[in-house]
């Protein structure tokens, strides 16, 4: 399968640490090919100004609702809007993962 982007993703899972405390850990490997780009643009608009952002992945991307993701090229980590989905192609086979991202919000919420 050809690669749907240049970009790098690392899936991060919060987890509920002692007392309470969350903390992140890296799930798996990091998942190379990846694209990830602003849902809309305007032009003048700064990348970090985007809200929404769309995500292409390779099949087998984990589709959980619950993860954060640190992409390469983009600032702050984003987390799923809504469901992510595999597609697949005229034969039946696994051709990409897709969805919205949008910024995460959780950052020094404990």
């Amino acid at each position: 399968m050809d690669d749907l982007g240049n970009q790098t993703v690392r899936v991060i899972e919060r987890v509920r640490g002692k007392r309470g405390v969350m903390t992140d850990q890296q799930v798996g490997e990091p998942w190379p090919g990846c694209s990830v780009q602003p849902a809309s643009s305007a032009d003048g608009v700064p990348l970090e100004k985007s809200q929404k952002w769309v995500i292409y992945a390779p099949p087998g991307f984990p589709e959980s609702t619950e993860n954060v993701f640190d992409v390469d090229g983009i600032g702050d980590r984003l987390h799923v809007d809504g469901d992510l989905q595999t597609w697949f192609d005229d034969e039946g086979i696994a051709d990409y993962v897709w969805g919205y991202l949008k910024k995460w919000e959780g950052a020094g919420n404990g």
